[in-house]
């Protein structure tokens, strides 16, 4: 949600999915169409498919996707391990490979914090 200078309330264009507590694709590029006069629907959905080409390209070549004010996107190689079948309980090796990792901004942090939010249902601090 964007604050425009009106008391740090949410100016609203992103409420009803909030309000779902998931934000789509679709929803994002709603937003974009309705904060750019003369956009089209087509071209902010072009746009925001766009950014998010940009960013699976920066991270599929090794490189750090950070968003100023919201987090940083990065690659972390994990080594193979064993573990187990929670069906059958047998040994199995996990292989290795590569994961996307988020850290928040301290900035994301502190406004999730005061949003006074409460946590999904099955999360764990």
């Amino acid at each position: 949600m964007c604050f425009r200078g009106n008391g740090g309330k949410p100016d609203g264009i992103l409420d009803a999915a909030v309000s779902r507590s998931t934000v789509t694709r679709d929803d994002l590029a709603h937003a974009i169409y309705a904060r750019i006069p003369g956009l089209s629907r087509a071209d902010a959905k072009a746009l925001l498919d766009c950014a998010f080409e940009e960013m699976l390209s920066a991270l599929t070549s090794g490189e750090d996707v950070r968003l100023r004010g919201f987090g940083t996107f990065r690659i972390r190689s994990k080594n193979a391990r064993p573990g187990r079948n929670p069906r059958t309980g047998a040994a199995a090796l996990i292989s290795s490979r590569r994961v996307v990792v988020f850290k928040a901004a301290p900035h994301l942090k502190s406004a999730v914090a005061a949003s006074g939010a409460s946590p999904i249902v099955g999360d764990t601090p």
